[in-house]
C-alpha cells in the first residue's frame, strides 16, 4: 500500500490494506455490470482521484477514502469491455442470423463430448459466401453432431452453416446465458453435422498455450490407459482439471454427497505440489555447498517451489479456484522468503484483487464465488473456535491422543465452516444442499485428497522421465478411486442425502452473511493459548477492539432476525395469502408452459415445454424448475399435460421427479416416445394421483376460481379410430380458468378441425379475456370461427425466436390484429405475467416495448 500519512484511528480502514480496495473494486464491477455507458464520467472521476492522491501525498495529508473511490471507478471501467463491447467491422456478430456461410476457424477450447455431440469454442478466421471470402474475428460456440474425426485444441476446421445470435430464455430471475457467454468473449453459435465438417490442419498454431494443451492431452491419454471406467473421468478432473468426461449422473452423485468441491483443482492440489516441491528442493540444495554455507537451502527451495506450482496451475487450466490457490501459495512462500508475518486474510484479498484485475468477469463465476467464500468463511470462523477439551496448563506434555483429537476437531471445523459459508450460494446456484456433507468429507477428503491426488500429481511429474512408472501411479490411484466410487454411490443413493431448496433472494443471502459475521462475534474466542495472552502487547480481556465488535453484534443479530421475519411474511403473503389470480406464460422457446397461481396458494402448471431430447437441453431442469424455485414453489398442486408432444411434455418430467406434485391431469392419450414413458414411470414411482380423463372433464371450483375442461370429448379415443384428423394435436386438453369477470383459455395445439368442433360443443363458454394462441400461432390454427367465439382481448403466442416452423404465421397475426387484440409473444416479450382481482387485468411482460402489436 502507498505510504499514507494520517492518524491511527483514521486509517483503521487500512488495517488490512488490500481488503477495502478489493471491496471497492468489487462494488465498481457490480455497478459497471448494472449501469453501463458512463465511461467518460468515470474517466473524469478517476483523473480527479489521481490528482487528489498526488496532491495529498505531496502535502503529507491523509487520503483515506480517495483510493477506495479510485478502485471503485477502476472496477467500473474494467468490466465495460464485456458489458458494452465495441466490435470491429469484420466481427462475426455482424453476420449472424443471415444466410449460410462457409466458416473456417481454429478450435480454442478443449472439446467436450456429450453422447452423440461435441461442443467447443471456435475462433473464427474466414467467412465465405456469394463467391467472396474475407477474414473475420470473434468466437462462436460450435456443436458438432454425429461421428467424425477426433478434434483437439489448435486444429483448423472448415464447415458450412449459419451463425446464430445468442439469446436468453427471458424469465424473471432466469439465468443470463447471453451475458455468461459474453464474459467468455463468445457472441454466436453454430451447428453442423460431423459429415459436413472438414479438418484442414492439425495443431495449426504454435505457442505456449498449444504446448500446454498438448501436454494436457498426453496426460489425459495416459489416464485413458488405466483401463478403468468412470474413474478415468474423475482422474482427469483431479489431475488436469478436465471435467468433460464426467457424466451428469456422477456429478450429481458428488453434489448429493456434498463433495463436489473435490472435482475442482484448488488449495489442496496446489498445497500438495508446493509441499512436495519444497521438500524435494530442500533435500537437493542441501548437497550444494554454496547454499549450505549461506544458509540458503530453505530460501532457495522456496524460490524454486514457485516454478512447479505455476506449471501445475497452467496444466490444470487455471480456473478461478486454481488461480486463488496459486496466488495464495505464492504470497505465503514470499512471506517466508522475506521473513515477514503472513496474514491469510490479506493474502486472500490479494489473490482476489489480482484475479479481478486480470479478468473482471471472474467475479460472476460460480467457481470464483464458491472458492473465495469457502476460504473466507474458514478464516473468519476457525480463529473463533475453542477446542472443548483444551487445557491451558503450562509445561504439561499432552498425550498423543490429545493431538490426534485436536487435528480431527480442526479438520471437522474446516469442513463445517466451508459448507456453512457456501450454503446460500449452493442454494442460489444449485437449489440443493447435502445433509451428509460433513460425514462424506470426513471419509472422501483424506481418501481422495491424500491418496488419489498425490499419486496423480506424482504421475504428472514422473511422466517426462518414465511413462511406465507414471502409468503405475495412475493405476494405483484409479484402484483407490474405484473403491471410493463404490462408497460414493452408497452415500449418494441415500434418500436423505440431499434436499432440493427454493432459491434465496439477494436480500436473504446478504442477511445470512451479516448474521454469520454477527454470531461469530457474539462470543469472540481468541485462538492464542492462555499462556501467550499476557505476553502480547496491547491484548487483554478488555481490549477496545473486542468490546467494540461484541456490543453491536447482538444488535445486528436482532436487526437481521427482524429483517428476515419481514422477508418471510412477504413471501408467505406472496405465496399463500394473496387473493388475486395470476398466470405466467413462461418463455420456453418453441413450446408451451404456463404457471397458474390461484388465490391462497393453489397452483397449476399447464404443460412444461421441452426439446425432443432432454439430454440435449432439459427445459424442466434448466428453465421451469428454477423459475418455480425463484417463486418459492416446491409443491405443484396440479400438473396439466395438454397432449404428449415433446414441446409440451418433456419439461414436466423433471418437475414430476423433483417437486411435490399432488395431481396430474391429462387426456390419458398415450404416446410411444421415450419422454412419455419416462413421465408415466415417474408418476407411478412417486405415487402421484392421475385420474382418468372422464373424472376431470367438466367444471370444478378451487379457491374461488372456476376451472373447466372443455375438450376433448370423453369418447375421443374411440372416435379417433374412424376420424383420422384426430391426432395428438387435435386431441389436446383445452382448459379454461375464470376468476370474476376475467378468464383465460389454454387450447394446447388444437388445429382448425378441432377448433370447429370445440366451438360447436362449447359455444359461448369459449369467450375469454386472454387466449394462449393455439399451436404457437400456426397457420393451421386460429381459424376465424374460433376467434369469433373466443373474442379475446389479449393474445399470448408462445414460440421460439425466429422459429424454423414459421410461428407465428403472418396470416394468424393479421386475423388477431383485425379483431383489435393486443398481441404479445414470449419470443419478443419473454415471460408474460398477467394478474387480476376479477375486475381489472394487469399485464407485465419481462421485456417491454417489443409487442407484436
Amino acid at each position: 500500500m502507498m505510504s499514507i500519512s494520517c492518524k491511527t484511528s483514521e486509517t483503521s480502514v487500512y488495517f488490512r490494506p488490500v481488503v477495502p480496495l478489493l471491496l471497492s473494486m468489487i462494488s465498481g464491477i457490480v455497478a459497471g455490470s448494472r449501469f453501463s455507458g458512463y465511461d467518460i464520467c468515470a474517466y473524469l472521476v478517476a483523473f480527479v482521484c489521481l490528482c487528489l492522491i498526488l496532491y495529498c501525498l505531496y502535502k503529507n495529508r491523509n487520503v483515506i477514502f480517495i483510493p477506495m473511490v479510485l478502485f471503485f471507478i477502476l472496477g467500473y471501467l474494467s468490466i465495460q469491455p464485456w458489458i458494452n463491447p465495441k466490435f470491429p467491422p469484420h466481427h462475426i456478430i455482424h453476420f449472424e442470423d443471415t444466410h449460410s456461410w462457409k466458416i473456417s476457424g481454429v478450435i480454442d477450447t478443449p472439446v467436450a463430448t456429450y453422447s452423440n455431440r461435441r461442443k467447443f469454442i471456435l475462433r473464427t478466421k474466414t467467412l465465405e459466401g456469394n463467391n467472396t471470402s474475407f477474414p473475420v474475428t470473434g468466437r462462436i460456440r460450435l456443436t458438432v453432431s454425429g461421428t467424425g474425426p477426433d478434434l483437439f485444441i489448435g486444429d483448423r476446421i472448415v464447415f458450412s452453416g449459419r451463425i446464430k445470435s445468442i439469446r436468453n430464455f427471458n424469465n424473471p430471475g432466469g439465468f443470463d446465458y447471453k451475458r455468461y457467454m459474453a464474459f467468455r468473449k463468445v457472441y454466436g453459435t453454430a451447428y453442423v453435422s460431423a459429415k459436413k465438417l472438414t479438418l484442414i490442419k492439425r495443431n495449426s498454431e504454435t505457442g505456449m498455450g498449444m504446448i500446454i494443451a498438448d501436454i494436457r492431452r498426453k496426460i489425459s491419454d495416459l489416464i485413458d490407459k488405466t483401463g478403468q471406467g468412470t474413474e478415468q473421468g474423475v482422474l482427469k478432473a483431479l489431475i488436469v482439471g478436465d471435467r468433460n468426461s464426467i457424466s451428469n449422473d456422477l456429478k450429481q452423485a458428488f453434489n448429493r454427497a456434498g463433495i463436489g468441491h473435490l472435482l475442482a483443482i484448488s488449495g489442496l492440489h496446489i498445497g500438495i505440489v508446493a509441499t512436495g516441491a519444497f521438500l524435494f528442493f530442500k533435500v537437493l540444495l542441501s548437497y550444494i555447498n554454496f547454499f549450505l554455507w549461506h544458509a540458503w537451502t530453505k530460501k532457495g527451495a522456496v524460490i524454486l517451489s514457485v516454478i512447479p506450482v505455476f506449471i501445475y496451475g497452467l496444466l490444470s487450466g487455471m480456473s478461478p479456484s486454481t488461480q486463488r490457490a496459486v496466488i495464495m501459495v505464492t504470497v505465503f512462500l514470499a512471506a517466508f522468503l522475506f521473513e515477514r508475518e503472513h496474514d491469510p486474510m490479506n493474502t486472500l484479498a490479494v489473490a482476489a484483487l489480482l484475479i479481478l484485475i486480470v479478468h473482471p468477469p471472474s467475479l460472476f463465476s460460480i467457481s470464483f464465488q464458491l472458492s473465495f467464500t469457502a476460504v473466507l468463511a474458514i478464516l473468519c470462523g476457525l480463529p473463533r473456535v475453542q477446542i472443548p477439551w483444551r487445557s491451558d496448563s503450562i509445561g504439561i506434555k499432552k498425550p498423543k491422543r490429545f493431538k490426534v483429537a485436536t487435528k480431527l476437531f480442526y479438520f471437522f471445523m474446516v469442513s463445517f465452516f466451508a459448507i456453512l459459508g457456501t450454503l446460500p450460494l449452493a442454494m442460489f446456484y444449485f437449489n440443493q444442499i447435502s445433509l451428509i456433507g460433513l460425514l462424506a468429507n470426513f471419509i472422501f477428503v483424506p481418501l481422495i485428497g491424500f491418496v488419489v491426488v498425490p499419486l496423480g500429481l506424482l504421475a504428472v511429474f514422473l511422466y517426462p522421465l518414465t511413462g511406465s512408472v507414471a502409468l503405475g501411479c495412475l493405476k494405483a490411484g484409479a484402484f483407490v478411486l474405484a473403491q471410493a466410487m463404490g462408497m460414493l454411490k452408497f452415500f449418494a443413493d441415500l434418500p436423505f442425502a440431499a434436499v432440493k431448496t427454493v432459491t434465496p433472494s439477494y436480500f436473504e443471502i446478504c442477511c445470512f452473511y451479516i448474521l454469520f459475521w454477527a454470531v461469530l462475534n457474539l462470543r469472540y474466542v481468541s485462538s492464542k493459548p492462555a499462556e501467550e495472552k499476557d505476553n502480547v502487547p496491547g491484548e487483554d480481556n478488555n481490549t477496545p477492539g473486542k468490546s467494540f465488535i461484541q456490543k453491536p453484534a447482538a444488535i445486528v443479530v436482532l436487526l437481521v432476525i427482524l429483517a428476515l421475519s419481514a422477508d418471510a411474511w412477504y413471501w408467505l403473503y406472496n405465496r399463500f395469502w394473496h387473493d388475486d389470480f395470476r398466470v405466467t406464460m413462461i418463455d420456453v422457446g418453441h413450446g408451451n408452459a404456463a404457471l397458474v397461481e390461484l388465490p391462497e396458494g393453489y397452483n397449476i402448471l399447464i404443460d412444461g415445454g421441452g426439446f425432443s431430447d432432454n439430454s440435449i437441453f432439459d427445459i424442466g431442469a434448466r428453465i421451469i424448475a428454477p423459475f418455480l424455485w425463484q417463486k418459492k414453489i416446491k409443491t405443484v398442486d396440479t400438473l396439466v399435460l395438454s397432449h404428449p408432444n415433446s414441446d409440451h411434455l418433456n419439461g414436466l418430467i423433471y418437475i414430476a421427479e423433483h417437486f411435490n406434485v399432488k395431481n396430474v391431469w391429462t387426456n390419458n392419450e398415450a404416446a410411444s416416445t421415450f419422454g412419455y414413458k419416462k413421465f408415466v414411470k415417474t408418476i407411478k414411482k412417486n405415487k402421484i394421483h392421475m385420474p382418468e380423463y372422464k373424472e376431470i372433464a367438466g367444471i370444478r371450483h378451487i379457491n374461488g376460481v372456476c376451472i373447466e375442461i372443455l375438450y376433448p370429448q370423453e369418447d375421443f379415443i374411440e372416435r379417433r379410430k374412424k376420424e383420422t384428423w384426430r391426432d395428438l394435436n387435435n386431441n389436446s386438453l383445452v382448459l379454461k380458468a375464470s376468476f370474476g369477470a376475467k378468464s383465460f383459455l389454454f387450447p394446447g395445439d388444437i388445429e382448425a378441425r378441432a377448433e370447429y368442433e370445440l366451438a360447436a360443443i362449447a359455444g359461448d363458454k369459449l369467450k375469454s379475456t386472454v387466449l394462449l394462441a393455439p399451436h404457437h400461432g400456426s397457420k393451421t390454427s386460429s381459424s376465424e370461427r374460433f376467434i369469433e367465439k373466443v373474442n379475446p382481448e389479449v393474445i399470448i403466442i408462445s414460440s421460439g425466436w425466429k422459429s424454423r416452423f414459421g410461428f407465428p404465421h403472418p396470416s394468424v397475426l393479421r386475423r388477431y390484429k383485425d379483431k383489435g387484440c393486443r398481441i404479445l409473444g414470449t419470443a419478443r416479450n419473454g415471460a408474460v405475467t398477467l394478474s387480476t382481482d376479477g375486475q381489472t387485468l394487469t399485464i407485465r411482460p419481462t421485456i417491454t416495448g417489443n409487442n407484436i402489436s
